[in-house]
């Protein structure tokens, strides 16, 4: 049957700051989940609730489709829930990403992260009859977050030894890149790796404009690998609203990447423009899910859920937090000791985000004002040079001539 994943994440109010959302928040969201999955009016066929950092994600199960006004819909209900209970205790941010006032339609480019997947599920398939998923989730992180993950998994065999060895994986994929700098219809282009990897790689290495959306198998055209909320907020909102804390769904096993070639890449802390009011460019650490931002610096955080669904298309009932195992410590503490060394730095230079990325922010008014008071300073006359004729001991009319003694 045809079965639609989706993965929908905002953050509407956390406790004391930027921290996490509250318990009665989300088990608000839980309950409204678990009536989604039941009853008369049956919206899900499996869902869950999670939170990485002040950000909640709704993993959700369907057969509506991809965009579904149904779903969208459910998920911006949950999220006004949520504000209401923010602002009522008196959190901060109460219904900080949900950005106008009532979408139509799907809610992508409302504000909220939207991330899903039609597939066929199909116990007796040769190629699918298990289905293997993995949800990334960012906090405090720009929406090109995901570029060098993706580039190292899906183009690089230094990273990913199935692009050699397996020979599906060997046919190659499509990426679908998405200019996030177009702000009416959807600018995107469609790049087929390795054989065209560098223009990839010219793109992508820009990750506050260009973003990995889609990817999808050469071998089977029509089966999609990832998707990727790949929006900037400040582009809808005209103004800087917090960071754009993209969400990720990526398949794995059989025709595509295995979860351990997937995560990989994470164990380097890759730099991304983030940290607290989004002002730093800052290496990115891989957190357990449902961990609150406590830290100095608000560093970018990432969290990585694996889980399988059924043929019903129901969520295992065990999942594996991959970033809360004990083998990504010393990845976080060599995270934190890159941090430590960069943000010495301070504010200058490539340590602070790119202009493009603070045109948004208060900076702005500042550099505009201080422009009214620059001067322009003439330049210095220079002493006026009479040149020498050939055999001649004549200097310039403002030189004394010495006598001859």
């Amino acid at each position: 049957m045809k079965t639609t994943f989706s993965v929908i994440k905002a953050d509407v109010g956390s406790i004391g700051g930027h921290t996490k959302p509250s318990t009665l928040m989300l088990q608000t969201l839980r309950d409204a989940v678990r009536s989604a999955c039941s009853g008369q009016k049956k919206i899900l066929i499996d869902g869950l609730v999670t939170h990485t950092g002040d950000d909640i994600a709704l993993l959700m199960s369907h057969e509506h489709g991809v965009g579904a006004a149904l779903v969208h819909r459910f998920a911006w209900d949950c999220f006004l829930a949520a504000a209401e209970i923010a602002s009522k205790h008196g959190l901060y941010g109460a219904g900080q990403d949900l950005l106008v006032d009532a979408p139509s339609g799907n809610i992508r480019g409302a504000g909220p992260g939207v991330a899903e997947i039609e597939f066929e599920r199909d116990p007796a398939s040769k190629e699918r009859p298990a289905e293997a998923i993995l949800v990334f989730a960012a906090d405090k992180s720009s929406p090109g977050a995901f570029n060098y993950p993706l580039y190292s998994v899906f183009c690089d065999p230094m990273h990913n030894g199935g692009l050699l060895l397996n020979p599906k994986l060997h046919r190659g994929f499509t990426l679908t890149i998405i200019d996030m700098d177009h702000k009416e219809d959807d600018r995107l282009i469609r790049l087929d790796v390795p054989e065209r990897a560098w223009d990839a790689a010219a793109l992508l290495q820009n990750p506050d404009r260009f973003a990995v959306e889609a990817i999808h198998s050469r071998y089977k055209p029509d089966e999609q690998v990832v998707s990727v909320s790949a929006t900037r907020l400040h582009n809808i909102a005209g103004k800087y609203t917090g960071k754009d804390d993209p969400v990720a769904v990526v398949r794995t096993q059989g025709i595509f990447p295995a979860p351990e070639e997937v995560v990989e890449p994470y164990l380097l802390g890759h730099f991304i423009a983030g940290d607290c009011r989004g002002s730093h460019v800052m290496p990115i650490m891989p957190v357990a899910i449902n961990t609150a931002v406590a830290g100095p610096y608000c560093l970018p955080l990432v969290s990585c859920l694996a889980l399988s669904m059924d043929a019903r298309g129901c969520f295992s009932q065990e999942f594996v937090d991959i970033f809360g195992d004990c083998t990504w410590d010393h990845t976080r503490i060599k995270v934190q000791q890159k941090a430590d060394e960069w943000r010495r730095q301070g504010f200058i230079g490539p340590t602070m985000a790119s202009h493009a990325e603070l045109a948004y922010t208060g900076i702005v008014d500042t550099l505009a004002a201080l422009d009214k008071e620059f001067f322009i300073r003439e330049a210095t006359p220079q002493p006026r040079k009479v040149p020498r004729s050939s055999g001649s001991t004549t200097t310039s009319p403002s030189t004394p001539r010495r006598s001859a003694r």
